[in-house]
């Protein structure tokens, strides 16, 4: 008996600390739009535009995740759509300088990297 009450309790502390990581789609869009101002130095108007792309970004994707059930991959067509709208408010958000140094940087991210 001690030792199911022992492992019930041992679940419910895993399962609040698991819980308590998540972070808000607010949290994760201001920490994204951050990084990408410190990267391409956005104006105050392209920072609010960016964020409130990453908002709805970051919350659709969510939902299709939840759709999908865990484990599972969401409808990458969705997905697609989804990333396409993110990028197509990007693109009309940055100037050509921005947009020639977002693309430099995702080079560089793709390229493998060397041991």
């Amino acid at each position: 008996m001690k030792k199911y009450l022992l492992s019930i309790a041992l679940l419910v502390a895993v399962s609040a600390t698991s819980f308590a990581q998540q972070k808000s789609a607010e949290d994760r869009a201001k920490k994204t739009t951050e990084t990408m101002d410190t990267n391409l130095t956005l104006t105050a108007e392209q920072k609010t535009k960016i964020y409130d792309a990453n908002v709805e970004k970051i919350k659709a994707t969510d939902a299709l995740k939840l759709v999908a059930g865990e484990g599972n991959k969401p409808d990458a067509e969705k997905m697609k759509a989804v990333n396409k709208k993110f990028n197509d408010v990007v693109k009309a958000t940055l100037t050509e300088e921005q947009k020639a140094k977002m693309a430099e940087m995702k080079a560089q991210n793709a390229k493998p990297k060397e041991n």
